[in-house]
């Protein structure tokens, strides 16, 4: 896998390839994903629909949606991941401008070709109806948990603390969050850890660090489980990353 990083927006390029590869059932709190299969079959299950993506198939995963991917050794699979925080704050004339020069930079060093990077820029039109009229909606109360979590998922935060937040059951708790977010309060905490400690490493941070901040037992459980979630290991993850639009 490799990552090519605008230092100036929230916006990345994912190239991921020659991995054979199932990514469980996760979600995106902060970023739209725009991915482009480019060589062989990703199979990709949104929402619990599960559909099979060949060469030129495009999908797009909201904030909250959650999904799992496959992808055999021989498939290359691009996504740009938006922050979502940019999409809010930029109106889609000038957020269509930006990843145009940013997609002209990823295209320049040979990452796919015009017609893709065209595609690329057309599907943006969808993030932004996604953004105003398809968004998924989510109960208040674990809205604010989520919130909550995300900001601070190094913390421990038990069951009880968290039910208690939104006064209600520990066991009521438990059901709601899983119909509304698709996994356990624990699992996302766990997912939004490893996000955490990806932006961390982006300020390159020692990794036996990182894994000390994010409230792991040692860097070799911190190894497995980013392993798991991004597909590389924190080391690899380091070395996968280039700059890009740095002048955009």
């Amino acid at each position: 896998m490799q990552y090519y990083q605008c230092d100036k927006y929230p916006i990345e390029f994912v190239l991921s390839e020659n991995i054979d590869k199932h990514f469980d059932a996760h979600n995106h709190v902060g970023h739209y994903i725009i991915s482009i299969v480019m060589q062989g079959t990703v199979t990709v299950c949104l929402e619990n629909r599960e559909v099979t993506c060949c060469r030129e198939d495009m999908f797009i995963i909201p904030p909250y949606a959650l999904h799992s991917v496959r992808q055999g050794r021989d498939a290359r699979l691009l996504s740009v991941c938006i922050g979502t925080v940019f999409i809010e704050e930029s109106d889609l004339e000038t957020a269509e401008c930006i990843v145009r020069e940013l997609l002209k930079d990823a295209a320049a060093l040979g990452i796919f070709g015009k017609e893709q990077g065209e595609k690329l820029l057309a599907s943006l039109r969808t993030v932004y109806r996604l953004r105003d009229h398809g968004h998924k909606e989510i109960d208040a109360g674990i809205k604010n948990l989520t919130d909550k979590i995300t900001s601070h998922p190094e913390q421990e935060l038990s069951i009880e603390t968290l039910a208690a937040d939104i006064f209600v059951s520990k066991y009521y708790l438990i059901r709601k969050f899983k119909s509304s977010i698709g996994m356990t309060p624990h699992q996302f905490c766990i997912q939004n850890r490893i996000r955490k400690s990806q932006g961390l490493l982006d300020e390159e941070k020692v990794i036996s660090r990182v894994a000390a901040e994010m409230g792991f037992y040692d860097q070799s459980h911190f190894d497995r489980t980013f392993q798991k979630i991004v597909g590389i290991s924190p080391s690899e993850y380091v070395h996968s990353k280039k700059q890009i639009g740095q002048g955009t």
